[in-house]
């Protein structure tokens, strides 16, 4: 009975995984997903309980100030608007936790190695810390860091390609991000074949919470 069970539980679990991969592929690609649900990736980030306060003490890898970029940064790629977004559902708290369990030294400094770039960037061109320039200044260089350009360099580039796939991750593992961001669709539902993007609207999730 209880081999039956774990068996059921397992063909379950691979199941959600599968679903799960096929969304996180149409956000970031299948090459980064490959990569984000490597390992204990999915278990860690189910277990994780976000914290409001996260931004205001050290985390497990980053000082408190990288924890405030952070959170800045994460506020920037997924804004709130109508839902939450990713700061406020301390998506950056995840990112931290998660590079600490789930990832070796060399996915570490990268994001690290970026954080201490846009930072550096914005005190030599605003005459500010990143978390005290305004919103418009903080888009600037992130826009720049995506190009690249404003003294920030392909390797630049790559690493804050890096953070954002863990900002998305965190996301859309988040309640939040599950069930209000991704629209439910039930599974099994009706097959419509192809139709135009834009009468969707958004990708769908088959479930309200956590994955």
């Amino acid at each position: 009975m209880n081999d039956q069970h774990d068996k059921n539980n397992l063909e379950l679990d691979n199941r959600s995984r599968r679903r799960f991969f096929g969304r996180l592929s149409a956000v970031v690609g299948s090459v980064a997903a490959a990569q984000l649900l490597g390992g204990n990736a999915i278990s860690n980030a189910l277990a994780y309980t976000p914290r409001p306060d996260s931004a205001n003490s050290d985390g497990k890898l980053f000082r408190q100030q990288e924890m405030q970029i952070l959170r800045d940064i994460c506020a920037q790629v997924i804004p709130q608007t109508a839902t939450p977004g990713a700061a406020e559902v301390d998506t950056h708290g995840f990112i931290d936790n998660q590079l600490f369990h789930c990832y070796g030294a060399t996915e570490q400094q990268q994001v690290k190695s970026i954080l201490s770039k846009i930072e550096r960037i914005s005190r030599q061109r605003y005459g500010q810390a990143f978390n005290d320039a305004d919103q418009a200044q903080q888009l600037t260089l992130l826009e720049e860091l995506e190009k690249p350009a404003g003294g920030f360099s392909q390797q630049d580039r790559a690493n804050f390609k890096v953070l954002k796939g863990q900002i998305v991750f965190g996301y859309y593992t988040s309640e939040v991000g599950a069930s209000e961001e991704l629209a439910y669709l039930a599974i099994p539902g009706d097959f419509k074949g192809s139709i135009p993007y834009k009468s969707v609207g958004k990708a769908w999730g088959s479930m309200r919470s956590y994955y």
